[in-house]
């Protein structure tokens, strides 16, 4: 079969790789569609500490279960989005239901990568995030079950309430998905503000104040919006300037969600009697657990619409480093790959 490696910061190749071997409890699965993320687009362009040169990358998937090894429950030509990885729900982490920081999690994965036409899926993940695709819904979204999973992991910490000011920073599709989750979840202020006008315009579509902050002040602009500062803020921008510089605009006893992963070896200058004196809550997420990927598939066919927009296309996996390089110039928003049925 065919397999997208990484060997190195602007080179990828596909080659040819055995298919794996099944063991008892796993199923394989032979790939339909795989999102591009920024975790692909920053590796491709200057690595990351956790992937090694020669691994496949990709982990946004959905496909058709192509055999089984005694896997209760599952059957070929099964429709299914999987998730990257599963808890051990045995450490310390698990036993206090702190899913997503598993000291144990990613010891089990999709083998070899999601940029490849076959994939076998750990008895772990078959056990708890392996979940079946509605027929009526396209393996294009079954593949945006993993990062609507994160995005809802990252929602759940703000302890969203319908009259709180949400201010999400980031236009990307992070940011976008975060603004729909919001509306879904009956939040009804939503402020994004992001430098990107095509994704812009797709936000003016979803949030209820959109703010260019290119071209636009955007203290002047938020304190029009949110006078009092926002109930609670997603920072879904990788620079902890973002972070230092948005943190006047959340208001008391509010909520900042630091979402995005930061470069290696950046820090932070923060006021501490910001946070002491107006009871600010600064907290973080990664990933998500079993019970948000299950719950991100279960919304598909009411987001399809909304979904829908953000994908700006899709491509062969002979096309993948086009789509990274055009992500890493903010050109479109989300792009998948497509693998033949």
């Amino acid at each position: 079969m065919k397999a997208l490696r990484y060997y190195g910061p602007g080179d990828i190749r596909i080659e040819e790789t055995p298919v794996p071997e099944l063991r008892a409890g796993e199923v394989m699965v032979q790939v339909r569609s795989a999102g591009l993320c920024a975790t692909d687009v920053k590796t491709f362009q200057r690595g990351h500490p956790k992937i090694q040169p020669g691994s496949v990358i990709g982990h946004e998937i959905s496909g058709v279960i192509s055999e089984v090894n005694l896997a209760d429950g599952w059957q070929v030509g099964d429709r299914v989005a999987v998730a990257p990885y599963a808890p051990c729900l045995e450490c310390p982490q698990c036993l206090r239901k702190s899913y997503s920081t598993c000291d144990r999690l990613m010891d089990e994965g999709i083998d070899p990568g999601g940029f490849s036409e076959i994939v076998r899926v750990s008895k772990r993940i078959v056990a708890q995030d392996l979940v079946r695709l509605p027929d009526d819904i396209s393996f294009a979204l079954g593949s945006l079950s993993e990062p609507i999973a994160c995005c809802i992991h990252g929602l759940e910490v703000l302890r969203l309430r319908p009259d709180d000011t949400l201010l999400i920073i980031g236009d990307g599709t992070m940011g976008l998905l975060q603004a729909l989750l919001a509306r879904k979840m009956g939040v009804q202020k939503i402020i994004l503000t992001g430098m990107i006008p095509d994704r812009l315009a797709k936000a003016r579509a979803i949030a209820d104040v959109v703010i260019d902050a290119g071209r636009q002040d955007l203290t002047e602009e938020l304190r029009k919006a949110a006078p009092a500062g926002a109930d609670k803020m997603m920072v879904a921008v990788g620079d902890t300037r973002v972070v230092e510089s948005s943190m006047q605009y959340v208001g008391k006893g509010g909520i900042v969600n630091i979402y995005a992963g930061m470069p290696k070896g950046q820090m932070m200058s923060l006021d501490p009697n910001l946070i002491h004196y107006n009871e600010v809550s600064l907290v973080g997420t990664f990933g998500f657990a079993p019970h948000h990927f299950h719950q991100a598939v279960g919304l598909l066919g009411s987001m399809r619409v909304e979904l829908e927009q953000i994908i700006s296309g899709t491509v062969t996996m002979e096309n993948i480093s086009t789509a990274l390089m055009d992500m890493a110039e903010y050109r479109g928003i989300k792009y998948l790959v497509e693998f033949p049925a």
